[in-house]
């Protein structure tokens, strides 16, 4: 199934709730988005609600995957295993 947005944290306890999802926009852009709320907050910036974004345009996506793919797999079998248990269509083909 083909997605756009994915939840990243999704944490609470007695003193903190943070929420951070990453997405692509309409321009192809990845976003970070989060949002941090409670006790410990309002301790550190002095209200209760911090929310924050970051960026990467979409020209640097395929950078960001070569080096997601590099750092998280050791080979191809472990990215095709990844692909499959998340449902991503992949074609593999060897002789």
């Amino acid at each position: 199934m083909k997605i756009d947005r994915i939840k990243l944290i999704e944490s609470k306890s007695a003193r903190i709730f943070v929420n951070l999802s990453a997405r692509i926009d309409k321009k192809g852009d990845l976003i970070l988005e989060g949002q941090d709320l409670g006790e410990l907050v309002e301790e550190q910036f002095g209200k209760r609600d911090y929310e924050y974004s970051l960026k990467i345009k979409a020209e640097y996506k395929d950078t960001i995957l070569l080096n997601l793919v590099k750092e998280n797999f050791a080979n191809d079998s472990e990215f095709r295993t990844w692909l499959d248990e998340k449902q991503i269509p992949n074609e593999f083909w060897s002789f």
